[in-house]
């Protein structure tokens, strides 16, 4: 029911004096509860209403003590009740417009506290911005470490007397885990440093990794719980000069949950030549 349909059929008037059924009658005060102009003209209507039950109550009042005043009121009943009308019309709209100053005042507050609302959620969200910020600068520092280190291990160098090289480890990457069969083992010279860079993943299931390299018989030569990945996702561990006599060898990863239990993640064969 919209407005329009109100006041096509008079139903303030019929709803004020009582002839809606029932079904009509809950369906206009539905409607009424959220249409002010109907709310206002329904107290228009109703406050002229007792404004004329007051006028006739006193008139008959002064009726009963003073028939001289009631006569003229009747020779002058047109003005007199003119009057009347105007004053009661008067004093029923200053009825709703005290209820919608309390409503406005009302919907002030609450844009307020929703403008508060907005302005902490802003501020939330500037500061994870910063942090993710914060976070990527660092992640991109430590690649373009990860990345030096390379260049400057694969970067050819003449001869040089033994004493004069430096002590810079060979990175070797071992880019795959899958354990195949007939996998080529990656190969580096003996008598240097050499860092191990293993490509395993940034699970969330893990809490950190161990490494394991066993030689010939798989005799366990090194074994180390507790590494993570870097910005790259790589485990990196590096062995002093020496560490690996020519041989083959092998590197086998696992992830290490919270709670203690050890998952195989697969290996990778390598080979040390003199």
């Amino acid at each position: 029911m919209d407005h329009a349909y109100v006041e096509e059929h008079g139903l303030i008037e019929r709803y004020h004096r009582g002839l809606l059924d029932p079904e009509e009658e809950t369906r206009f005060e539905e409607h009424y509860f959220s249409c002010p102009q109907c709310m206002e003209q329904l107290e228009l209507a109703r406050g002229f209403q007792r404004g004329l039950q007051a006028a006739t109550a006193e008139d008959a009042a002064r009726a009963v003590v003073e028939a001289g005043l009631f006569a003229w009121l009747a020779r002058r009943g047109r003005l007199a009740q003119l009057g009347l009308t105007l004053a009661v019309l008067l004093a029923a709209a200053a009825l709703p417009a005290l209820w919608l100053l309390g409503e406005n005042r009302e919907l002030r507050q609450a844009r307020q506290e929703q403008t508060e609302q907005q302005r902490q959620i802003e501020a939330a969200r500037h500061d994870a911005e910063a942090r993710l910020a914060a976070s990527e600068r660092q992640r991109q520092e430590e690649r373009r470490d990860l990345e030096q280190r390379l260049a400057q291990a694969q970067r050819p160098s003449g001869p040089a007397p033994e004493a004069a090289r430096p002590l810079v480890p060979t990175v070797l990457l071992l880019t795959t885990l899958r354990d195949e069969p007939g996998e080529p083992a990656a190969t580096f010279p003996g008598g240097s440093p050499v860092t191990l860079a293993v490509d395993a993943g940034a699970d969330p299931g893990f809490a950190s990794y161990r490494v394991t390299v066993t030689g010939a018989g798989g005799h366990t030569l090194f074994r180390q719980d507790g590494l993570k990945p870097n910005a790259l996702e790589v485990l990196m561990v590096t062995f002093p000069a020496g560490f690996f006599p020519p041989g083959n060898y092998r590197l086998t990863v696992e992830g290490l949950r919270s709670g203690g239990e050890a998952a195989g993640l697969g290996g990778s064969p390598f080979r040390v030549v003199p």
